[in-house]
């Protein structure tokens, strides 16, 4: 029996678009019983081909289509602040927070998927989470147990600072309160504390209105390092994530970099295998600019030569086998 529509929502520029291709078909393969259309807000600088190839990964599977929505039409209704455009956050990120100004009216409820993700089984479950008395769903974040955060968005420790990167997105209630204005009005008050983009932006202005989902529905890079951040408020439910996630969020460094300094992290062949089953199978990028590879090289050298300590190694994943 097929369930509801599921709408799914991603952001993405042309450096994303083979991450966003891999992300599209993991769900696609492990939701099969569910009709599901992803909206994906694209930058300019995506091309007529990059949205063909997207498409191309959706339409062999039965209900799943492709809807795609230009922001520049946001960049017209909206002054972006400077401060969305710096600090080495690109200006995609912030599109999640305007999903409910692009989006058709009679949408009331999405699902927002980071595109350096991984979903490993159906997303049913937290489609189906009641939200109606909140304006967003989302699971504790690796720095959630860190007083700083909360002093520097003067935010009270009853509530929990959480993950931007997978939302259930109550676009009835954004709509009705006219969220994408407190938004914006909240950053151009406050461009000084912002740290971590539209994350600090969701949790400063919906602190109340955020229902925690269980960790497995967005499992970080940091919970799955032998040194973990400890959140002993949750540590029931990341030890289970841990075991069986949902979903995968590569939060961390990419496992398509080419220069990747995570290649242990435990879901890293988790991502290859679906990457195997699109177009852009064994696809690695290279963002880094000539003089940071230039130095990235010496770095390297140096150490092979014992001029140079190893890199650290406090940040070393756990020993699991994911059954994928």
């Amino acid at each position: 029996v097929r369930m509801e529509r599921m709408d799914i929502v991603a952001c993405t520029d042309s450096w994303f678009v083979m991450p966003t291709a891999v992300m599209i078909y993991s769900v696609c393969v492990n939701n099969p019983d569910v009709d599901i259309v992803f909206h994906v807000i694209v930058d300019a600088d995506v091309t007529p081909k990059n949205k063909r190839d997207l498409e191309k990964e959706v339409f062999p599977f039965e209900g799943k289509t492709i809807s795609f929505y230009d922001s520049t039409l946001l960049m017209q209704s909206f002054e972006f602040p400077p401060v969305m455009i710096s600090k080495g956050i690109t200006r995609t990120t912030y599109y999640r927070l305007f999903i409910a100004e692009l989006l058709p009216p009679d949408i009331e409820k999405v699902l927002y998927l980071d595109v350096d993700i991984i979903v490993r089984h159906s997303l049913r479950p937290l489609w189906k989470t009641d939200i109606s008395n909140y304006a967003v769903a989302a699971a504790p974040d690796i720095f959630s147990d860190i007083t700083e955060f909360y002093e520097r968005l003067k935010i009270s420790r009853r509530y929990c600072y959480v993950n931007a990167g997978v939302l259930l997105i109550n676009l009835e209630y954004w709509r009705e309160c006219s969220m994408a204005t407190l938004f914006l009005t909240w950053i151009s008050e406050n461009e000084n504390v912002i740290h971590y983009g539209d994350q600090d932006v969701l949790n400063a202005v919906l602190k109340e209105k955020i229902l925690l989902i269980p960790q497995k529905y967005n499992l970080m890079h940091g919970f799955l390092w032998k040194q973990s951040y400890y959140l002993e408020k949750f540590k029931n439910d990341i030890a289970e994530a841990k075991q069986d996630p949902t979903i995968v969020h590569f939060s961390g460094e990419k496992p398509w970099d080419v220069y990747n300094l995570d290649p242990r992290h435990p879901f890293v062949s988790t991502f290859i295998k679906y990457q195997r089953q699109t177009k852009w199978k064994g696809m690695r990028i290279d963002k880094r600019p000539l003089r940071l590879k230039i130095v990235n090289f010496l770095s390297d050298t140096l150490r092979l030569l014992g001029l140079k300590p190893a890199r650290n190694t406090f940040f070393e994943y756990i020993d699991i086998a994911p059954i994928d």
